[in-house]
């Protein structure tokens, strides 16, 4: 039987700058494409600001065992880098 695939989807951000501080927000699904229920690895989070600086955000995913076909939605609030953000991208951590 073949392994899971997971794969990530509809991930949407956006800064929200209307308290003291702007916060970024990240969300998303996560989806097991496979035959067999698997452990769900963490995610990783990968701010770029505009000064080309990478910052990583690990998401625990707390080993949540996902189904066949199971969607796993997920969502965090992150800092802004000062100078801004330029891209978001989320992948499985390695």
């Amino acid at each position: 039987q073949p392994a899971a695939a997971f794969s990530i989807s509809d991930i949407t951000s956006r800064i929200d700058a209307s308290g003291p501080k702007p916060v970024l927000f990240v969300d998303g699904e996560a989806a097991n494409d496979g035959a067999r229920a698997e452990q769900m690895p963490p995610l990783e989070i990968r701010v770029t600001g505009n000064d080309s600086q990478v910052t990583r955000y690990t998401l625990g995913t707390s080993g949540r065992s996902l189904a066949p076909g199971e969607r796993f939605g997920f969502s965090s609030r992150l800092d802004v880098p000062r100078n801004g953000v330029r891209a978001v991208s989320v992948t499985f951590a390695g």
